[in-house]
């Protein structure tokens, strides 16, 4: 009987941390996340979507950092794609010339990718832009979610965007947006 009672609690423990784990990321967390990215990469200045769009575009360098068939669906005007496992090294030799004397802001799609390389390339973004690097706060997916302008790979306006899986793709509020592959 104790072991048929402890096996019971085990089970509704488990189902709930389950369910708990389904319903972990929904699109409202986004600020959540983000608490939790600032904190830990404290190198790297944050920007919202509305200050970034008042930014004279010209005097930015943007730096997409996720992979290839995410930057495919969709992604920001002007946007370099960038590997997030770029060495230091290699994006200082890579951008150092497109950085003098601009703004560097990188994005992921939720910010995390993007925070974890804007803080390993910080020292090269500094001496080149005399700035630290800037962070676009919810990524992609929030960018989306405020129904901001994004392109496909072709350069067309998209409404189209990558979830990185399955888990992730529970902050995107307009699920009828989510491709895995690019629509032109």
């Amino acid at each position: 009987m104790k072991n048929g009672i402890l096996l019971t609690i085990a089970a509704a423990i488990g189902l709930i941390a389950a369910l708990g784990g389904i319903m972990l990321f929904q699109a409202s967390d986004l600020d959540r996340i983000h608490t939790g990215i600032e904190a830990r990469y404290d190198t790297v200045e944050h920007v919202s979507a509305e200050d970034f769009s008042m930014l004279d575009p010209d005097q930015v360098v943007l730096f997409d950092v996720r992979e290839k068939d995410e930057y495919a669906v969709s992604h920001l005007p002007g946007a370099i794609l960038v590997d997030p496992a770029m060495a230091e090294e290699d994006f200082a030799q890579a951008f150092v010339d497109k950085l003098k004397g601009k703004r560097a802001v990188f994005y992921c799609s939720v910010g995390m990718r993007s925070s974890i390389l804007a803080d390993r390339v910080a020292t090269t973004v500094e001496q080149e832009t005399g700035r630290q690097p800037a962070n676009l706060i919810g990524g992609l997916f929030r960018w989306r979610n405020d129904d901001r302008v994004m392109v496909s790979a072709v350069g067309k306006k998209t409404d189209a965007i990558h979830p990185f899986d399955d888990h992730w793709g529970r902050l995107i509020e307009d699920e009828k947006a989510i491709s895995y592959l690019p629509i032109d």
